[in-house]
């Protein structure tokens, strides 16, 4: 698997996440961008995203000093400031628990890092039903390997039905 180039100004507010999920035992998983880039797609990212336990709020809003010894604003639960000025969004997804249950470890830039399975992250963005998601899946599956039958558990027949639209589509650009 190959190394994503991450973003100077994104090094030291990843780290720093990962450091504060660690410290407060929060369970978590990197997907967005970074992520999509780990699993094969090539693209630039100007923020980091994450997914942490359902308790994440509770947990943070009781450790203020643990916030701001890893560089965060203890103010915001909800969306994590860094001292650096980097917003990190933690998105809302009703899976959260089971895809930071799922994540694996993997070393990003240095670090151990938990990333979310492949399938949890295109389930993420088959739900966020966004024009750049769709591509984003394009490209990790030309470089990842996808088991149809774990994607179809985690997603909505409809979710599942534009998945196989993607794939077919690029099949068709792929043929010679």
């Amino acid at each position: 698997m190959q190394q994503p180039p991450i973003e100077l100004l994104l090094l030291q507010p990843l780290v720093d996440a990962v450091e504060l999920f660690t410290r407060l035992n929060i369970p978590y998983a990197l997907v967005g961008g970074i992520a999509a880039m780990v699993y094969g797609r090539a693209r630039f990212t100007d923020d980091i995203d994450f997914v942490a336990a359902g308790n994440h709020q509770a947990v943070l809003a009781a450790h203020a000093d643990i916030m701001r010894a890893c560089h965060f604003d203890p103010a915001s639960t909800w969306k994590l400031y860094h001292d650096s000025g980097t917003a990190l969004d933690l998105w809302k997804d009703a899976h959260a628990d089971q895809i930071a249950a799922r994540a694996r470890e993997i070393q990003l830039a240095g670090r151990t890092v938990r990333i979310a399975d492949v399938h949890d992250l295109i389930a993420m963005k088959l739900r966020a039903a966004r024009f750049q998601d769709d591509y984003d899946i394009s490209e990790i599956l030309r470089h990842t390997e996808v088991n149809d039958l774990t994607l179809q558990s985690l997603v909505t027949p409809q979710e599942f039905e534009r998945f196989t639209i993607i794939r077919r589509r690029l099949a068709k650009q792929d043929r010679p």
